[in-house]
């Protein structure tokens, strides 16, 4: 054969066999054209883009996880290019027999490939393209899905989305945010701030607290009255206490000073403790500890004109407390940096002011005016102290971003006490007359000083935290308004008596936050 003839078989074979492989296309491209156009499969590229997710909520690429696979981007039926179950393979909803316990494909991610619809029950998978007949995890029919994952749009999530006071199950924000983890997400925004790590160091420029502070009252439980001479007593020293907390405030603010060490600056205080009390009769059958209830003097008339025989007879009390120091503390770390500590050393200023006010009011004098009889004795007691103290505290971060820690301090600490009483009274004038007796006197000595503290902090961002703490003082050696020895040298003359002295304490809980530069 001669190369013209080869060469024109060759493309006569050519050409027969192009239009063979033509014709087939065209028809395989016919019997299939009731079904779905094919379309590529791409992958967005959302990080040259620039995007960013906000935090808590999933990545871009998650929304179409689904539509990739079995969406409009994969290779399943109708159901699953329309990234759900709703409808199957033939484009009419199967009613999902079983409700939640039915499932006719779309798994986690979507449908099922176009020759198994998800219906099948060798094909259940958890997030697989379909979750099979009587899979418990499969969901009603619905616009997202007949089936789907637990936390998909079918199952838990596909009842609840029929049930969305919005849409009715349309397909709002609402209820698809079921089971995307938005939830979960805004939770996770109220986890404490762990990006420090587990031995981030303790450490604040500034921290303000609200204290709610009770405080002891050092009055005793005395009798000052009774109903009748020596008889039933009706009014105690204590009676007029205030036993509820008062609220004060606490600042603080902390200046680096080398490696490891700072100075910190502390005021607290503001609080106030105020109460009163009192009783009445009618019949004038009230009796006064200072005349030992009407027994010293006796007689006809028993008791003191002014302070027995009262219609009405009352306490009230009323104290404040007041901080300041200043201190240089070293903190260290531990191995491992879980446990931290610190040790401090400073000057401290206290002030503890107590007043106490004790009223009668009986029946009518033997005066001109006839006006009625009556005693009034008030006395404050100023406490003013001044101490070097030592101490220390120590952390353990539980986990980032969460700490507990144990403080103390203590000292001794120079208490200048300041009595001032003065009574003005029915006849203690001239002549028997209304008048006033007034005495002043001062007392120092060494009183000792601790503080316990047991705080909380809860790390917010990296500038806030939120902080509570129990808190307790305790100083002995100090001067109440209640003092028996200034009301027995005002009514009888006597020398004046040492001021009486008492343990003071202070306690209750703070709330409030610290602040980083």
């Amino acid at each position: 054969m001669t190369k013209q003839h080869k060469f024109t078989r060759w493309v006569w074979g050519s050409l027969f066999a192009w239009v063979a492989v033509s014709a087939a296309t065209i028809g395989s491209t016919a019997a299939q054209g009731a079904g779905p156009v094919q379309q590529a499969y791409f992958e967005p590229d959302y990080e040259a883009s620039g995007f960013v997710a906000p935090a808590g909520m999933p990545a871009p690429e998650q929304y179409f996880r689904g539509v990739e696979q079995a969406g409009f981007f994969g290779n399943g039926p109708i159901a699953a290019r329309l990234g759900s179950s709703w409808v199957d393979g033939n484009g009419q909803c199967d009613s999902c027999d079983g409700a939640c316990n039915h499932g006719h494909g779309g798994g986690f991610h979507g449908g099922g490939y176009p020759a198994n619809p998800g219906y099948h029950p060798a094909n259940p998978g958890y997030e697989g393209y379909g979750p099979g007949y009587g899979n418990p995890y499969a969901g009603a029919c619905g616009p997202h899905g007949c089936g789907g994952g637990l936390f998909g749009y079918g199952g838990i999530g596909g009842c609840l989305q029929r049930a969305c006071l919005f849409c009715q199950g349309s397909g709002c924000g609402v209820c698809q945010s079921i089971g995307r983890g938005y939830l979960l997400g805004a939770l996770r925004a109220i986890l404490p701030y762990g990006e420090a790590g587990i031995a981030a160091q303790r450490w604040y420029d500034l921290s303000a607290d609200v204290m709610f502070l009770n405080a002891s009252s050092g009055s005793t439980g005395q009798v000052l009255t009774t109903q009748g001479v020596n008889g039933t007593p009706v009014l105690f020293a204590n009676s007029g206490d205030d036993n509820s907390m008062a609220v004060g405030g606490r600042i603080s603010g902390a200046f680096i000073i080398g490696p490891g060490g700072n100075v910190e600056v502390t005021y607290l205080g503001g609080n106030r403790w105020k109460d009163s009390a009192a009783v009445r009769d009618p019949n004038f059958g009230l009796f006064s500890y200072l005349s030992e209830f009407g027994t010293n003097p006796g007689g006809m008339n028993p008791g003191f004109d002014d302070t027995d025989r009262s219609e009405l007879q009352s306490v009230a009390s009323e104290s404040t407390f007041h901080s300041g120091e200043v201190n240089y503390r070293r903190r260290t770390v531990g191995p491992y940096g879980r446990f931290q500590g610190s040790w401090l050393a400073g000057i401290r200023y206290l002030r503890f002011d107590s007043d106490f006010n004790y009223f009668t009011r009986g029946e009518l004098d033997n005066s001109i005016n006839q006006s009625l009889r009556f005693f009034d004795l008030t006395t404050n007691v100023d406490n003013e102290m001044v101490g070097f103290q030592i101490g220390g505290d120590l952390w353990w971060n539980v986990v980032p971003g969460v700490n507990v820690g144990f403080g103390a301090k203590g000292g001794p600490m120079g208490n200048r006490i300041e009595r001032d009483s003065i009574a003005f009274a029915n006849s203690l004038g001239s002549s028997g007359g209304p008048g006033t007796v007034e005495i002043s006197d001062r007392l120092s000595q060494t009183a000792w000083m601790g503080e316990l503290e047991a705080t909380v902090l809860y790390r917010l961002s990296h500038s806030w935290t939120l902080k509570t703490q129990y808190y307790l003082l305790n100083v002995d050696k100090v001067g109440y308004g209640f003092d028996t020895t200034a009301a027995d040298r005002l009514v009888s003359g006597t020398a004046i008596s040492p001021i009486q002295t008492r343990s003071l304490t202070i306690s209750g809980f703070t709330i409030g936050g610290e602040y980083v530069w």
